[in-house]
C-alpha cells in the first residue's frame, strides 16, 4: 500500500517528554514530505498552541486541532469548526457545580481557554508556555464566572476540559457525560477528560480530510498514544499505537511500535511504512 496521508498526535507520540520533536522524527517527516506525502498534526490542543511545534515542521501541511474540532488545510484555512452547543456547555457547567464544584474545567474559545482557577496541572503549563517566545505563547484567561461568560458572550466552544487527580473521579463524570449528554467524551491520561461535539473526534476529521484531498482512509496511517487518538487509529488504513500508548488504544492497532515518543517512534512508522 503507498500511503498519501500521515496523522500524528502530538503529546506523548510525535512530542518526547520535554516537549521537543527529535531529530530522527523531523528527518523522516520531512522525507516523506518530500515524497509527496501529507503530514498532518492531530492534536487536542488549540491551532495557535501548535504554532512552536509547526515553526520547524515541513510548510503547506495541513492540521487537525482540538480533537477534530477545527480543521486546517494545508493553507491552513478552515475546512471545519465545529463547536459545542452553548445551551449545552452551561449545562456541563452546571453539573460540575453541583457535583463537583473542586474540579478543574477550562473551555476552548477559537484561540483562547478560559478558566476560573489554575489547577496545578496549568500551572506546570503556564511555566512552559511562558518560557515560549511571545508569538509562539498560548492565549489563556482565567475569569470569575464561566457559565456568565458563555451567557453573555456566546463564544464558539471547540472543548471542554475537566481534569482531576481521582481517576474514579474523572470515570464517574466521563460516563454520566456520555449517558446524559448529547457530547463526544475521551480520555485525556488517566486525570483528565475532553469534551467535543457529538461525532467529533480526531477520527471523523481524519475522514473529512481523506475525502477533502480525494484520498481513501485505506491510503492513511494514524499514530497515537492516548484515549482521543483511539478513533483515527481504528479508522486509518494502518493504526499505529506507540509503545508507551495506554493498553486501550494499543488494543486498536494494527502496529504498535518497538520505541516510544522518546526514542523516535514516528520516525520508525515512517521507515518501516512509506520511505
Amino acid at each position: 500500500m503507498k500511503y498519501k496521508l500521515i496523522a500524528i498526535d502530538m503529546d506523548g507520540t510525535f512530542l518526547n517528554e520535554e516537549r521537543n520533536i527529535t531529530e530522527r522524527n523531523l528527518k523522516s517527516v520531512k522525507k516523506a514530505v518530500d515524497m509527496g506525502v501529507k503530514v498532518v498534526i492531530s492534536s487536542g490542543r488549540i491551532p495557535s498552541a501548535l504554532g512552536c511545534i509547526i515553526k520547524d515542521m515541513p510548510k503547506n501541511q495541513p492540521v487537525i486541532a482540538c480533537n477534530g474540532s477545527i480543521i486546517l488545510d494545508h493553507n491552513h484555512k478552515e475546512i471545519a469548526h465545529e463547536t459545542i452547543d452553548n445551551g449545552l456547555v452551561i449545562k456541563v457547567i452546571n453539573y460540575i457545580r453541583e457535583n463537583f464544584n473542586e474540579i478543574f474545567y477550562n473551555i476552548f474559545c477559537e484561540d483562547i481557554i478560559y478558566s476560573e482557577k489554575l489547577h496545578p496541572f496549568a500551572e506546570k503549563f503556564n511555566e512552559y508556555n511562558m518560557s515560549l517566545p511571545e508569538e509562539y505563547r498560548l492565549k489563556s484567561e482565567v475569569i470569575s464566572d464561566l457559565k456568565q461568560y458563555v451567557i453573555n458572550c456566546s463564544p464558539r466552544v471547540s472543548k471542554i476540559e475537566i481534569y482531576d487527580e481521582d481517576s474514579d473521579k474523572i470515570d464517574t463524570i466521563k460516563k454520566y457525560l456520555e449517558d446524559i449528554f448529547d457530547v463526544e467524551v475521551v480520555l485525556s491520561g488517566k486525570t483528565g477528560i475532553e469534551i467535543t461535539k457529538k461525532g467529533m473526534s480526531k477520527g471523523s476529521s481524519l475522514e473529512t480530510l481523506a475525502k477533502h484531498y480525494g484520498y481513501t482512509l485505506e491510503e492513511c496511517i494514524a499514530i497515537g498514544n492516548d484515549g482521543n487518538d483511539i478513533e483515527m487509529i481504528k479508522r486509518a488504513g494502518l493504526g499505529v499505537a506507540v509503545s508507551n500508548a495506554h493498553e486501550t488504544v494499543k488494543a486498536v492497532a494494527k502496529y504498535i511500535t518497538l520505541r516510544d515518543n522518546d526514542n523516535d517512534a514516528v520516525s520508525e512508522v515512517i521507515e518501516k511504512f512509506v520511505v
